[in-house]
This record gives structure tokens, sequence and C-alpha cells, in this order.
């Protein structure tokens, strides 16, 4: 699953604003009393709550947390997601050679239940030796309400010798997808996975150096320790945000809620940060690029309107030299129906609709 931190949160801007009537708007504050003869709302009254927060005009509270709007371009935060308390044990990973994802095919991943032995204390856990290409899936059961302790050691083991042969023998190693990658390109082997700080971002791999496995003895087992559960993947918020990039010529919006004014503040800074120096839209912060859907969905919620310009272009970018739209990998467009053809085109009528630009 990809994490956007530049398009996602622009579903803040239509909603602020009419998709149809997008010039400077001001929404004014009132103290007229409500119907009925009732008084206006107090001050630092929650604007709306339940059992698991409480909104307010400049901040939310969750428990101990609080995000909160010091104006209307400020905003800081000290909230921490409770996930890691109930990580599962249940680590799913799959080997990569240079990067690629070429090991299993897709929805084949290795399975590890990252538990203790009973009755032993807390130690370095350890993989049997997996042989690079065979599925592997551990029987071990996992007992309910069971999670992934904190900070634990996992050593994973990998027989690469059968690649290493087939170099060996005819130059190259076929992987099954019917690629051939050669023995004088191969470079690096590493491990993806669901659980921090593995990833499933196989592009982004050789920028992770601690997920690199290694032969140290040279006898075709490469390993790597990996530690799970730890403090620094904790889930959480950004501490802080301040504006620092000029969005004064993208429209703006004010109203008697600090905290609706710094987010829709902190959305066109966003934005404004999620056009690369091509001027196509970046899909995400591990990745690069422009990426069908991804952007189609952005420019329908917001950019259509906002930037126009880096949305035509980003939209050409996914369109073959023969005129057809590119289907980008992976399963979300994929299967079972291809989803990237008819998102494009939905996105390019809304920028039609802005713009009236029928080419």
């Amino acid at each position: 699953m990809k994490y956007f931190p530049g398009l996602a949160s622009l579903v803040l801007v239509p909603v602020m604003l009419s998709s149809c009537q997008m010039q400077k708007s001001t929404t004014a504050a009132t103290t007229a009393p409500a119907a009925g003869g009732a008084q206006p709302q107090p001050t630092d009254a929650p604007v709306w709550q339940s059992g698991q927060y409480a909104l307010y005009r400049d901040r939310v509270v969750q428990g101990p947390y609080t995000a909160r709007a010091l104006s209307a371009t400020e905003l800081t935060s000290d909230y921490k997601s409770p996930a890691n308390a109930f990580q599962s044990p249940r680590i799913e990973f799959k080997f990569s050679l240079n990067g690629k994802d070429n090991e299993l095919a897709p929805g084949q991943n290795h399975l590890f239940v990252a538990l203790p032995n009973a009755g032993e204390a807390a130690q370095a856990l350890e993989t049997p030796v997996l042989t690079f290409g065979k599925h592997f899936v551990d029987p071990t059961p996992m007992p309910a309400n069971t999670y992934l302790a904190p900070n634990t050691a996992l050593k994973i083991r990998l027989d690469l010798r059968p690649v290493l042969a087939a170099f060996k023998q005819q130059g190259f190693y076929t992987t099954y997808k019917g690629d051939k990658l050669y023995q004088q390109d191969f470079k690096h082997v590493f491990v993806a996975g669901s659980t921090a700080p593995l990833s499933w971002d196989f592009d982004n791999l050789v920028n992770k150096p601690e997920l690199e496995l290694k032969d140290p003895d040279g006898n075709g087992i490469y390993e790597v320790t990996l530690l799970l559960n730890a403090p620094q993947d904790a889930k959480s918020t950004a501490g802080q945000w301040k504006q620092s990039i000029n969005t004064a010529d993208f429209p703006q919006y004010t109203s008697e809620y600090p905290l609706a004014d710094a987010l829709y503040n902190l959305a066109l800074e966003e934005a404004r940060r999620a056009v690369e120096p091509d001027s196509t839209f970046r899909t995400g912060k591990e990745w690069a690029g422009v990426w069908t859907r991804d952007i189609s969905y952005s420019i329908i919620l917001a950019q259509a309107a906002l930037q126009p310009r880096s949305a035509m272009k980003s939209l050409m970018r996914k369109v073959s030299p023969e005129g057809r739209i590119i289907q980008d990998t992976g399963t979300g467009g994929a299967y079972p129906c291809s989803t990237d053809r008819i998102i494009w085109a939905t996105a390019a009528w809304e920028i039609y609709k802005v713009t009236g630009d029928q080419a």
C-alpha cells in the first residue's frame, strides 16, 4: 500500500471548496443565536466528540494526545499510534535480486511466525535456511491474543546456491517470470516484507542497505538480522508543521475554525510539494514518478482545478507512443478488472470540465 504525503490529503480541497466555484472565498464567523433562541456554542466547547476523540475549533484530542492548530499556518501533534502494541508475529516477506520483485509469483510470500520458544527467555529468532524461489510457510500455531514482542531480533537466512549454480553453469538465472538475470548484472539480494523495517517498496530497496543480505563466509548462505517492532518504527504523525511555501496563487479559505484553516493550507503546500521538477505529480514519499490511478484520483478530487497543467502532463506521461493508456503494474489496478484506463479517462474529463481543453 503506498503512502501519499502530498496527494491523498487533498480530499480536503474539494470538501472545503465547491468543485464548481474555485474562486477565493471566505466563511464569516457568526455570533447570532441559533433558531429557537438557543445560545451560541461556547468558544472552547467540542464541535463533535465520541468515545474515542473530541474535535474542537483548534485541536483534536484523543486520550493523552493532542493535535493543535497554533494558527492558520502552523500545526503541532504529539500523537503516537497504539498499533505497535498489537502487531502480528506473522512476518511475511520475499527475497529480491537487485531490488526487483522476482522471487515468487504475486500472492506467494514466505511466512514466519516470530514467537520465542515456550518457557524460554527473550532471544534472537532465526528462520530456517530458505531456498530462493521455494515457497515457505511456517506451520507454528499462533495462540489467540498473541502479539509481536517489542525489539524482536530476527535473523533471516537464504540459500542462494541454486541461483549461483545457474550463474556458473549457464551464465544467467531465470526468474519465475521468465526473465534472465546475467551473472555480471547480479549486485545485491534484499528482503522485502510487511513488518517494519521491511517494506514492499521493491523499487526503493536499493536505498535501504539494512535490508540487504550478505554472505560473509562465501558459502552461498546469505543472512541479515532485523530488529522488529522497534520504538523508532512506531507509527506517529509529524510533530509539527509550519507553512514554508507560498501558496497565495491557489484559492484561499478562511473560517472560524483554525484547525480547518491550517489543514487546508497544509493541503495546498503538499499539493505544491507533490510536483516534480518535470511538472508531473509525484505519487508519494517513496514512490517516484507517475502512477496512473494514484494521480487520477487526486486530479478528480482537486488537482484538475488547482494545477491543471501538471495534471495534463501527468496523464499524458501515462500514454504510450501508440496512443494507448498505460496499465501500471500491481494488483490494485489489474485484478480482477483493470481500473487504470477508466480512471485515467475520468480524470481527463475532470480536466476538460475545468479548462475546456478538448485536445
